[in-house]
């Protein structure tokens, strides 16, 4: 298929994601030009100062449990990595993703290139690191989402009709089949992948990159328990996202836990949906909406989730952006000093 036939299919969906971010972003224009932030800012101002700092706390050693997952992953590859390394691997990657849409083409990619870059790992390396980590966290996703969509199925019309309920969960099981199909059945998809009559570049490289990714799933799971380890890890990063959820609004209203965990991985699952930069707006109105159903007003509603999104993202992008400055000056201050000596 030649270059411009692929750029003219690909204009249409372009075009789309375009003026959905548009309209997208009329819609926020329109939400603050009607929004009482004072009220709002009043609401936020009712969380204890001890309560927020413990919420830093707690997102700190999330980022840590991540990177912790990044660094076992390089063990049972046989990757040399340092653990302060990939934390600044991982910040270019947090930095990254705050400037791009969807979750998370972007911030993946300068992780590869920094994984190459800092840790001295070869693109296919790279590349394959990046995917079995993600597959883990997004597999856990899916399958919290699963639960989410049952427990707030009498909540929200759109998931009322038994219909609709069981094509959103059949779509949701379906990509966590794919993600576990190239997980733990990667012998038969490199099979299909050598079956490629193509000689050209890219297919070449495809086509090695396949082989050294079923080398990698299979030293991972030539390690006992591995694979288990490193999906209930997954499941603990992100069982850590609504318990933060749960002490913010625990201060408004009587929610149960379970709903809150629900509440919690809808809205980052509407959060992938690629229209402005890191999920921005369409993660709080999903966000806020959910918590109105289940009985906050709209104002107190909006707080939670501005000071969860702090919490969890702005904070992180912040936090991010100080280790890659700091990681900048200790290369800066290392030269010098190797050039004095």
């Amino acid at each position: 298929m030649s270059g411009s036939a692929v750029k003219s299919r690909r204009r249409p969906a372009a075009l789309l994601m375009n003026l959905l971010a548009l309209l997208a972003l009329g819609v926020l224009v329109y939400i603050g030009f009607n929004t009482d932030f004072g009220l709002i800012w009043s609401h936020v101002r009712k969380i204890p100062t001890p309560l927020f700092v413990l919420l830093l706390i707690l997102q700190v050693a999330t980022q840590l449990a991540l990177n912790y997952q990044w660094f076992r992953l390089c063990k049972a590859l046989g990757l040399r990595a340092s653990f302060m390394r990939l934390l600044a691997v991982n910040a270019y990657g947090v930095v990254v993703d705050a400037a791009n849409p969807g979750e998370k083409v972007g911030g993946e990619l300068a992780r590869v290139l920094q994984l190459n870059n800092m840790m001295g790992f070869s693109t296919r390396q790279s590349t394959s690191l990046v995917t079995i980590q993600k597959s883990l966290s997004l597999s856990a996703l899916l399958m919290l989402n699963i639960v989410a969509v049952i427990a707030f199925s009498g909540k929200i019309p759109f998931l009322g009709r038994l219909s609709v309920r069981i094509l959103v969960i059949a779509l949701l099981l379906a990509l966590g089949v794919l993600i576990i199909y190239a997980l733990f059945f990667t012998e038969h998809l490199n099979a299909r992948i050598k079956k490629i009559r193509s000689t050209g570049r890219a297919a070449r490289w495809i086509k090695d990159w396949m082989a050294g990714f079923v080398r990698d799933t299979k030293t991972i799971g030539q390690k006992p328990g591995e694979w288990f380890f490193q999906f209930g890890l997954s499941f603990m990063i992100w069982a850590m996202f609504p318990i933060k959820l749960y002490i913010i609004v625990s201060g408004y209203a009587d929610i149960s836990l379970f709903m809150v965990v629900a509440i919690t991985f809808i809205a980052y699952f509407a959060a992938m949906i690629p229209l402005l930069p890191g999920g921005l707006g369409t993660f709080e109105a999903t966000m806020s909406g959910l918590l109105v159903a289940c009985g906050l007003p709209a104002a107190a509603a909006m707080a939670v989730s501005l000071v969860f999104r702090f919490i969890t993202f702005w904070f992180v992008v912040m936090l991010s952006a100080v280790v890659i400055v700091l990681w900048k000056a200790s290369e800066i201050t290392r030269k010098i000093a190797d050039e004095k000596c």
